[in-house]
Formats: structure tokens, C-alpha cells, sequence
């Protein structure tokens, strides 16, 4: 934790490395947010209609109604929780590969909409000039997100603090166990009187929400968005493979995965392999599922802390 406090200051702070933890910040995030519906034992492959939700959210009530960034990506994340209740209204009764795939096909349904209502949402052109985060002003201090990577990465990384405070929770207090129970025996938990059916909605509005937060201010770090990149089957990948690669059982696995295959691909596989880096990544996250298909974070914990299993 010292390290990443410190680390704007040891590397060159315009330079990548700084950059390329910072979004490993913002993946970690996503990664929490997709794990939490995935400890309720359902697999997702369509959160990108959260993200995609939010960040046109956020963008498109800067746009028209010239309010607060900070105030649009909360609204683009209500946007996304309110996709997460039709998803829980229509798909209740779906379990395993069914939900997947009706999930995955949930996406076309906002893409589409957006790309064809030009005189709203911009179409295929997307949205551009999206504004920056504002300054803060705090005391002496005066963070500016769009000009000083450090503020950025600090920014990013309190967010991420407060994603995995969330996650734990859900983890360890009353209501994680709750969501334990649900994944474990739906029948078994509601015979504990365990609300299956409100507990499986508390948890997907949240990871909805939450999500659609990290599309939101996707888009004001970028400064543009368009239906192809935030509705993308990438989108939906990405925190499933950061999740699974780390351990989608332990409270750190999302954040181990963002920590380590982003960094890893960012500065060593695109090196080594400018056109093809993709199949390297694709290949260590093959291998690791073979090896250790309850992630790195549960053989580590095996073999380092034998204590704690």
C-alpha cells in the first residue's frame, strides 16, 4: 500500500508506468464491480450495457444539461442500475448458461438504440468532448485531473479503496453471507429464510451501479465515447478474466488480476509483441486456469497463509 502511495513519486510522473498502474486502478474497479454480482454464483457476460449506460449517461447530462461531471457519473450509474432492475425483472428465472447468454445478448438492446438515434446520442459518431474531471481545491492543494497525472492516479486510487471497502463487505458481513448462501444452495438458504429473490437483486443493482459509475468516468478520462467502445464485448471480457485470473472467492482476486495482467500487457507484451501481444495474454490466461482454476489469489493463499484455509 506504501508503494502504491508513493509510486507517482518514483517513477517519472507524465511518463507511462504512472499512467499504466492508474488504469490499473480503473480496471480493478470494474473488475470489484462484476465480481459482486458473481459472488451471488451468476456469471455476467454483459456488463458492458452497465458501462455503455453510464457512460453515455454522464456524457450526454454534461451535454444537454451542463451539469457536474461528478454529479453526471452518479446519474450514469443510476442509469445502469435501473438496467440492472429490467435485467432482474426479465431474467429471475435464468440460471447458469441460459443467464450468460442472455446477458451477453442484453447488450445489442442499448448499442442498437444509441447508434440509431442520431438526434440524441450522436449515432455511430459518438459522443466527443466530453469535459474533463474539474479541479478540487483542497486547502493549499489544487488537484487537476485533466492536467496532473498524479491527481489522476490518486483520484483513481481512493476510488478504488472505496470499491474494494464495498467488496469486503460483501464478503464478510451479514448480508455476504446472505449472498454465500445464495450461491451455494438457493434452496438450502431459503429454507434458512434467506430472501433468495431480494438478495440476488440487492446484489446485481449494486454490481449495475457500480459499473455504470466506472463507465462513466471512463468517458470523462478519454473525452469521447462512441456505442462500439463502451458496449463492446471487450468490456464485458475484461472483468470476468481480471476476476477469474485472481480469484473470484477472495476480496483481493479482482484487484490481484488488474494488478497483474494489465501492467504485464501494457509494458511487456506490447513490447515483445507489438501486433500480436493479445495472443500472449490470451495464452497466460489459458494456462492459468488450467493450473490454477480457482485463481491466483486461492493458491497463494494455499501455500502462503495454510493457515487461513
Amino acid at each position: 500500500m506504501i508503494l502504491l502511495i508513493v509510486w507517482p513519486w518514483l517513477v517519472e510522473q507524465e511518463g507511462i508506468h504512472c499512467r499504466v498502474i492508474g488504469m490499473a486502478f480503473f480496471y480493478g474497479c470494474l473488475a470489484l464491480a462484476w465480481n459482486l454480482f458473481s459472488l451471488s454464483g451468476a456469471i455476467s457476460l454483459g456488463h458492458a450495457a452497465f458501462f455503455g449506460l453510464g457512460a453515455y449517461g454522464s456524457a450526454l447530462f454534461c451535454h444537454y444539461a451542463s451539469l457536474s461531471p461528478y454529479l453526471t457519473i452518479l446519474l450514469g450509474g443510476l442509469l445502469g442500475a435501473l438496467y440492472g432492475i429490467l435485467w432482474h425483472v426479465t431474467f429471475r428465472k435464468l440460471r447458469g448458461a441460459p443467464f450468460a447468454l442472455a446477458t451477453l445478448a442484453s447488450v445489442e438492446i442499448p448499442k442498437v438504440v444509441i447508434d440509431n438515434w442520431e438526434g440524441f446520442t450522436f449515432g455511430s459518431l459518438g459522443v466527443v468532448g466530453i469535459p474533463e474531471l474539474p479541479s478540487l481545491s483542497l486547502g493549499s492543494v489544487l488537484l487537476n485531473f485533466g492536467k496532473d497525472p498524479a491527481a489522476l492516479y490518486y483520484l483513481l486510487l481512493m476510488v478504488l479503496l472505496f470499491m474494494t471497502l464495498v467488496h469486503r463487505y460483501a464478503m464478510t458481513s451479514r448480508w455476504g453471507w446472505a449472498i454465500r448462501a445464495v450461491r451455494e444452495d438457493e434452496i438450502a438458504a431459503a429454507a434458512l429464510g434467506i430472501n433468495v429473490n431480494k438478495t440476488r437483486f440487492q446484489v446485481l443493482c449494486s454490481s449495475a451501479f457500480f459499473t455504470g459509475i466506472c463507465g462513466g468516468l471512463y468517458g470523462h478520462l478519454i473525452g469521447l465515447i462512441e456505442p462500439g467502445l463502451v458496449f463492446s464485448l471487450h468490456i464485458s471480457a475484461v472483468p470476468l478474466v481480471l476476476s477469474m485470473f485472481g480469484g473470484r472467492l477472495q476480496w483481493y482476486g479482482p484487484i490481484l488480476g488488474a494488478f497483474t495482467l494489465y501492467p504485464v500487457d501494457q509494458l511487456l507484451f506490447r513490447s515483445l509483441l507489438p501486433v500480436g501481444h493479445s495472443a500472449l495474454y490470451g495464452l497466460i490466461v489459458i494456462l492459468t486456469l488450467i493450473f490454477f482454476p480457482q485463481g491466483m489469489g486461492a493458491w497463494l493463499q494455499k501455500h502462503l497463509c495454510p493457515a487461513s484455509n
